[in-house]
């Protein structure tokens, strides 16, 4: 009789509450709607109520055998008023609700994995990588609006695909598997303040094309090559089938590499005899490169023009030199026919 007298009254106080509704396995225990954890009335509607007067936890699954496997939470933060779910892992030491409270976007829904949730804002942007002990920076978001892409920084994205790194160093570094994923391989892009590099950190060549075609290739070694043809030993860059431009200027190291010197009071000037000798043994002029050589080892302009500016002024000297020695020819041939003249 006790027991159905308390039987009786737990089902009229069920029956004034008319909102709590628990099953077992097919039996209807509580009747009612809405079942309300942490509160007495459930919200209308609504089928599980978790209310929490703090800020914390409301909802954990765990496995309690075997300790630490594991959980996951649902959290909800009243204060800056974003909620996240968050799993942990079997390692993690401690509760960590997804995202640090400095995160300067309100109004956010979160998931999270041992600190590194994704991120749904109230704007709509979507947020993926948030470093958590107050670090706001997003790895990865889309801006909802301009569908642009952003990897990396603090702000939306501004370009359809925008990497941003806030510090010097790598921004974008492509790898491949064959020799592994180490500091010092693969193709590297970069910023240095103002400065820009793209780099290929192998020991190998890095190529630039169009049409399916490599165009330029820079070498291992550092020597330039525009077309097919290897770039010959000595030289920086070649441009295959030569180069059109209106303007060539080249500088020299020193005025020593320029011909001057011919003007100097010591400078030998060669006789004419002697360069005509050489001319008919080596058909070229002393000093000037055979056609031979040309051909074999290319043409230095820099070197080339000093060449021929020195047999310039060589043979303004002997012009000089023949001019003045006409100039005397004509002197003695004029005092010559003025004493003829006389007798």
């Amino acid at each position: 009789m006790k027991k159905l007298i308390l039987c009786a009254a737990g089902l009229l106080m069920i029956a004034h509450w008319s909102k709590a509704q628990l099953y077992s396995s097919g039996n209807n225990i509580i009747a009612g709607t809405s079942v309300g954890i942490g509160i007495s009335t459930p919200s209308s509607g609504t089928r599980l109520h978790i209310a929490n007067p703090g800020i914390g936890e409301l909802l954990r699954l765990q496995n309690t055998t075997p300790t630490g496997i594991g959980r996951f939470t649902f959290y909800n933060d009243v204060v800056t008023n974003y909620a996240t779910f968050t799993k942990y892992g079997s390692t993690y030491p401690g509760g960590y609700a997804g995202v640090a409270t400095q995160y300067p976007y309100a109004n956010l829904f979160a998931f999270g994995n041992n600190g590194g949730p994704s991120l749904y804002i109230a704007s709509g942007n979507v947020g993926i990588g948030i470093s958590k002990a107050g670090n706001s920076r997003i790895k990865f978001n889309i801006n909802y609006t301009t569908e642009y892409v952003g990897i990396g920084g603090n702000a939306l994205p501004a370009a359809n695909v925008h990497f941003n790194h806030d510090v010097s160093g790598d921004t974008i570094k492509i790898t491949n598997s064959t020799t592994g994923h180490t500091a010092t391989d693969g193709l590297d892009i970069r910023l240095s303040g103002n400065a820009s590099t793209i780099m290929n950190l192998e020991n190998s060549s890095l190529s630039f094309g169009t049409n399916n075609l490599s165009r330029m290739t820079i070498n291992p070694t550092g020597t330039v090559v525009i077309g097919t043809t290897t770039t010959p030993s000595g030289y920086k860059l070649y441009v295959e089938q030569g180069i059109l431009t209106e303007k060539v200027k080249v500088a020299l190291k020193t005025s020593a590499n320029w011909a001057d010197f011919v003007f100097h009071d010591d400078y030998k000037l060669q006789p004419l005899p002697e360069v005509e000798a050489y001319i008919k043994t080596h058909k070229h002029l002393p000093g000037i490169p055979s056609a031979d050589q040309v051909v074999q080892e290319g043409l230095d302009l820099a070197v080339m023009d000093a060449k021929l500016l020195q047999k310039i002024e060589e043979l303004t000297l002997h012009m000089i030199r023949l001019e003045k020695e006409m100039a005397a020819l004509k002197e003695t041939n004029a005092r010559l026919q003025s004493q003829i003249d006389r007798k």
